[in-house]
């Protein structure tokens, strides 16, 4: 009996982490998993505090892509998303604190 169990229990193992890693799956631990490796505004929205941008800086097109901003170690940090499909996160701009730190 222990050579069936075993196999059992490895093989239950196994399947349920690989049940576990699905790309844009959503499991009841709670876990989003990123389909492609892609941070979607959607999933940005709900998990990362943060403020929106009534403009983008300059070196992005604000008719494609809208931003948004969270501050964490002493610095502003914008996330830049686009408009088109998921709207995933294209670039993170960070900048140091101080007077005028928002040059847009």
């Amino acid at each position: 009996m222990h050579r069936t169990v075993f196999p059992l229990i490895t093989t239950l193992a196994l399947s349920s982490a690989a049940m576990a890693s699905g790309p844009g799956e959503t499991h009841h631990t709670g876990s989003n998993y990123l389909a492609n490796g892609a941070l979607t505004y959607d999933v940005f929205e709900a998990s990362i505090e943060h403020v929106d941008l009534a403009t983008c800086p300059v070196d992005f097109d604000s008719d494609a892509n809208f931003c948004r901003m969270t501050l964490a170690a002493e610095m502003a940090h914008v996330f830049v998303f686009s408009y088109d499909g998921a709207q995933p996160l294209l670039a993170v701009k960070s900048y140091e604190l101080g007077d005028g730190f928002l040059p847009f």
